[in-house]
């Protein structure tokens, strides 16, 4: 039986590609954008249904719920890219807005009927810097605004599930890639100097990544809807495997064809809120979702490159 699946952040790199994958099975797909500003088009796949909300306006949210009435919830939307930096008292309320975002959501989803699951996105560097791989059970460690509220909103979520009809579960991202991401992220913006023939400099080079290509990614997040496992189980999406950026910078340039000298490292000034190595234990998915990164780096890249150069030409 088809679903009916609502996307916040349905705009976005993750919530486009999970939304064409629905659509592509036949399910009626409704996308939770920004009221503020144009989405880009070309990430809005055809038949989906996109409502412009406010997640921070309760009544526009349990409008938007009412209306597209889901039988699955994925809560995408955040805030990436904030200041590290300990922020003025001004901007305290920008830094629990994802946690009111969330906590929103949820009121109003708990009067949704016919809702069966939701499952919300997380980030592996809510682990901080651990000894790598982290399981899901290691206590984390988060190291900038962003991670403390993904931590804080498991954490709200866990105690709340036994008030709602319906489990909420979160999934651990390892770095998502693939085509469409913004170039405001490594490996696209790499890329795209590569192909344009451009010098880049690469710091921190000795840092180690976890990186999953968006189709697993996208795989991963439709099991988890799938399955039956019990509110507040959160899981790694990750490959086990983290991969030095030198390494990661290696395979762009063998790729595209760029000559070594195009790209100069730099070690830099250690950055305190940082991760330096980013990797998650992904057994919890294998054993309960049958799932795993299936996409290896070296494809992934070569796959990514050959979408940029297209969309270039």
């Amino acid at each position: 039986m088809p679903e009916r699946v609502l996307i916040t952040g349905g705009a976005g790199f993750i919530g486009s590609h999970l939304a064409a994958s629905h659509l592509d099975s036949g399910d009626e797909v409704h996308l939770l954008v920004r009221p503020e500003g144009a989405a880009r088009a070309e990430r809005i796949p055809s038949g989906a249904i996109v409502h412009r909300v406010d997640l921070g306006d309760l009544p526009q949210v349990c409008a938007c719920l009412a209306e597209a009435s889901p039988t699955i919830l994925y809560h995408l939307a955040s805030g990436t890219g904030r200041d590290p930096g300990i922020p003025d008292p001004a901007e305290w309320p920008a830094m629990t807005c994802d946690l009111d975002h969330l906590l929103i959501l949820l009121a109003a989803a708990a009067d949704s009927p016919g809702l069966r699951v939701m499952v919300r996105a997380g980030s592996l560097a809510e682990y901080g810097n651990q000894p790598t791989p982290s399981p899901e059970t290691r206590r984390e460690q988060p190291r900038t605004v962003y991670t403390a509220a993904m931590v804080a909103g498991a954490h709200y979520c866990a105690m709340l599930q036994p008030r709602l009809a319906f489990p909420v579960l979160t999934a651990r991202f390892a770095l998502t890639y693939g085509p469409g991401q913004s170039e405001d992220y490594l490996l696209p913006a790499l890329l795209r100097r590569c192909l344009a023939d451009d010098m880049t400099t690469i710091r921190q080079p000795d840092n180690r990544r976890d990186m999953v290509f968006i189709d697993d990614i996208v795989a991963g997040l439709r099991a988890m809807a799938r399955s039956d496992l019990p509110g507040g189980t959160i899981i790694n999406l990750s490959s086990g495997q983290a991969r030095k950026i030198r390494e990661i910078v290696g395979l762009v340039l063998h790729v595209t064809g760029t000559p070594g000298d195009h790209v100069t490292m730099e070690a830099g000034e250690p950055q305190n809120a940082r991760v330096d190595t980013v990797c998650g234990v992904p057994d919890l998915a294998a054993l309960n979702l049958d799932w795993r990164a299936r996409t290896s780096l070296e494809d992934g890249i070569a796959r990514t490159a050959r979408s940029l150069a297209e969309a270039i030409a």
